[in-house]
């Protein structure tokens, strides 16, 4: 099942081997697209770009234990380079990340296949993909470096995490799975799902706001995997095959228009100076040929009908509803409250790809900068091309790609069944042109002609002053102000009234002061005398003796 490749450098007497199987070559295809997208938009010069995607070629065909951790290693090491060289300040939270991942996987890869091993495969990679709640780290680090580091970065590196995920939980260690291996997983990326769409649909930076809605989307994934690891171990063929396919095809989608995205707001960012959507504003006249690439990344980042989002979401929500027909009555009442997320995360998702579109490319422009911006150079509009013509096929024959994915799904889940898929796109695609076709034809023989003007009223603006002939921005809602009603519903009550992730209230903050007391109680130890020293010394023999004496006692 896969061909396998010996190396002569590596351990001593062990060397270096190298495994393709169906897979590895699965996530080499998501790979591989986007990475001709960042090296053709402007990234081909960087030797720590080259570096950082053969760390991640390295993980994916590694076939063996150390191949692996070296690649994975080698792709954190290279990532964190980009990063610092982007902004220095979240590469420092990035660097504790990486090595808490590599603390975890290393010793969980030399693990006989148990829970334990599980765990530490889970939290390694995990933090490495953007999971919740090891997510904070993401949406700081991935604006950071060049738009097409970005853009590799959210497409690629976290999928490779997944698949170090995925490769462990489903096959390494397949001897030992249990259901609540699946359940785990599903409570962190229905959390992620959450965090992640919230935050998107808050964020006024357009390139934080595509990295939390990456959050999101491995959120989406890791829903996917944990069902499928649940049905797998509960015996559940027809829904273990079900969730494979949510969770591979939206690996596959998120891999094409999520760096379509991230390249496409480096291009704002050159033309305009800012990617804050409080500031961009008639991207679309300027820009005709980027609006159009952006509105399709968009379309699958909200997950619209014929969208390249829209048929793994489809699959999902399909899943968590076979699921909650399923087990006992705790397990019911779970997988329904899952639903309830899932839900929640698709209009947020929805919410916050309208803002994206309404407030950075439809409108006035908002600045002199966006009023005076040029399209698309011609690397990343070759980039982006790319990226949205893979993306085409997802959105309008995902069948087609299902059935690319079977053999996959069979090495994961021998026994799952996959069930054919009930969404028409084409059909759905007919039906949508005539009924444009129709309004147009309506609008041309009976709709009014010429223009009017009414006075301005319920977010509408009147026209521009002479002395501002892009607008008065102050006429227009802003970024901030189209996401106030959703801070006010649900933002406040999660976030709080100064928006802080959860991740970071409850984990990174409380760590940080420990680390910060740690660090002051070493510096006082260092400090201290001799007898102080001696004295600390007594003390901790006292209590390994009496805990010792304790211990046989009982």
């Amino acid at each position: 099942m896969g061909h396998s490749f010996g190396l002569m450098f590596g351990l001593p007497g062990h060397g270096m081997h190298l495994r393709l199987d169906a897979l590895s070559m699965l996530f080499g295809c998501i790979l591989l697209p986007q990475t001709v997208a960042a090296a053709v938009a402007g990234m081909r010069a960087s030797v720590p770009f080259w570096v950082f995607v053969l760390g991640m070629a390295l993980t994916l065909a590694a076939g063996d234990a150390f191949t692996l951790i070296l690649g994975f290693e080698l792709m954190s090491a290279a990532s964190w380079l980009l990063v610092m060289q982007g902004d220095a300040r979240p590469a420092t939270l990035y660097a504790g990340i990486a090595i808490f991942s590599g603390a975890c996987l290393i010793p969980a890869l030399f693990l006989p296949a148990s829970s334990l091993a599980f765990v530490l495969v889970a939290l390694g990679a995990g933090a490495k993909a953007g999971l919740a709640p090891l997510h904070s780290w993401l949406p700081r680090a991935h604006p950071a470096p060049p738009a097409g580091v970005s853009a590799l970065m959210s497409g690629g590196m976290v999928k490779v995490a997944l698949y170090v995920l995925i490769r462990y939980a489903f096959v390494n260690l397949a001897s030992a799975q249990q259901p609540w291996w699946g359940e785990t997983l599903v409570a962190a990326g229905a959390l992620s799902v959450l965090i992640g769409a919230l935050r998107a649909a808050l964020e006024v930076e357009l390139k934080a706001a595509l990295a939390c809605s990456t959050v999101e989307h491995v959120g989406l994934i890791a829903m996917g995997l944990g069902l499928a690891l649940y049905a797998k171990a509960s015996g559940e063929a027809e829904l273990s095959g079900l969730a494979l396919q949510a969770a591979l095809l939206c690996a596959v989608a998120h891999g094409l228009f999520k760096p379509l995205l991230f390249i496409g707001a480096g291009e704002v960012k050159h033309a305009t100076g800012t990617t804050s959507m409080n500031w961009l504003g008639g991207l679309m006249r300027g820009m005709p040929r980027l609006g159009a690439l952006m509105l399709l990344g968009a379309a699958g980042m909200a997950a619209l009908p014929l969208g390249p989002g829209f048929a793994p979401e489809y699959l999902l929500f399909h899943a968590v509803i076979s699921a909650a027909a399923t087990g006992g009555i705790l397990a019911r009442i779970g997988f329904s409250a899952t639903l309830a997320v899932l839900g929640i995360g698709a209009a947020l998702a929805l919410a916050a790809s309208v803002r994206l579109v309404g407030m950075g490319f439809l409108g006035r422009p908002r600045s002199l900068h966006a009023a005076a911006a040029e399209d698309l150079r011609r690397g990343p509009f070759m980039a982006m091309t790319l990226l949205a013509t893979l993306a085409i096929p997802v959105a309008l024959v995902p069948g087609l790609i299902l059935s690319l994915l079977n053999p996959v799904i069979l090495l994961l889940a021998p026994q799952a069944l996959t069930p054919p898929l009930s969404y028409a796109p084409l059909t759905l695609l007919v039906l949508t042109g005539l009924a444009a076709l129709a309004a147009g034809f309506a609008q041309t023989r009976w709709g009014g002609r010429g223009l009017r003007e009414a006075p301005a009223w319920n977010g509408g603006f009147g026209r521009p002053p002479a002395w501002l002939p892009f607008g008065d921005p102050r006429t227009q809602i802003s970024a901030t102000g189209f996401a106030e009603p959703v801070m006010r519903s649900i933002g406040r009550e999660l976030l709080g009234t100064a928006p802080v992730d959860p991740a970071e209230r409850f984990l990174l903050i409380p760590l940080i002061r420990a680390q910060r007391r740690g660090v002051r109680l070493a510096e006082r130890m260092r400090r201290a005398t001799i007898r102080e020293r001696l004295a600390f010394v007594f003390a901790v023999l006292v209590t390994f003796l009496l805990a010792l004496g304790l211990g046989r006692g009982g």
